[in-house]
């Protein structure tokens, strides 16, 4: 488990769109950022030549906006003229589970079945239970793909011998 709590980091929060990119007006925030990462990793080897592993990661980031600035036209935070009121909460959760299975089915060639699955879920509302934002990503939409693919070496060598052979018979 890795948690980190970065305070007072400041960060891109929203940008008022007026049509003129001269008068358009950039929103900074000084935030409070936390995030929380646990990564599984487990492998099981059937024999030499056969084997599994799995990874399982989640990670969750809450941004808690503190206090809005303005980017003024030379670069520098200036607090807003007009309070910035708009909603930028952030909290932030990815999950990624991915399986992979490994067979070398003669000497130097591979097959490997890959199975991953993704979800995320980006809501602009707090969520104080971590169990509660793992639950919202497992309901939440997924991205699942499998890929297969096969190695196959071919020595050269054998090969040439076996069609020189098979010519003198």
């Amino acid at each position: 488990m890795d948690i980190s709590s970065n305070k007072n980091q400041v960060g891109w929060a929203s940008t008022k769109y007026t049509g003129s990119l001269n008068t358009d007006t950039i929103i900074f925030s000084r935030r409070n950022v936390n995030s929380v990462e646990n990564v599984l990793n487990l492998k099981y080897n059937f024999n030499n030549k056969m084997g599994l592993s799995m990874r399982a990661r989640h990670s969750w980031t809450k941004v808690d906006p503190l206090q809005f600035y303005q980017l003024d036209v030379f670069g520098n935070l200036q607090t807003p003229a007009v309070p910035f009121t708009k909603n930028v909460n952030q909290n932030y959760n990815f999950l990624s589970m991915d399986m992979v299975y490994n067979w070398e089915f003669a000497q130097g060639s591979f097959i490997t079945l890959a199975w991953k699955d993704i979800g995320r879920d980006f809501t602009q509302t707090f969520e104080k239970n971590y169990t509660s934002n793992l639950g919202n990503i497992l309901n939440g939409k997924q991205f699942t793909s499998f890929s297969l693919k096969v190695i196959y070496f071919l020595d050269y060598v054998t090969f040439r011998n076996k069609i020189k052979s098979k010519r003198s018979a």
